[in-house]
């Protein structure tokens, strides 16, 4: 968990700069060698990625990581502990 932590945000910025990436590859293989490559597959990727689920993940993932010492669980809702 501590792994997925730590890389959390790196593994977000890859994912956009992926899709960026084979949305600029399906773009320029349109132009040129008319492959009718669906641009908006790309565009629906980036509404996912920045779409409310991920960003509360993150926001939960961070939470626990800033507000918790090591070894210790997070805020347990409530029981006493």
């Amino acid at each position: 968990m501590k792994k997925i932590q730590k890389y959390l945000i790196e593994g977000i910025i890859a994912a956009f700069l992926l899709l960026f990436l084979f949305w600029g590859v399906g773009y320029w293989a349109n132009a040129l060698y008319g492959t009718k490559f669906d641009l908006r597959s790309c565009w629906d990727g980036f509404t996912t990625l920045g779409g409310a689920g991920v960003l509360a993940m993150m926001k939960y993932v961070m939470d626990s990581w800033k507000n918790s010492n090591d070894g210790d669980n997070p805020y347990d809702g409530g029981n006493g502990k």
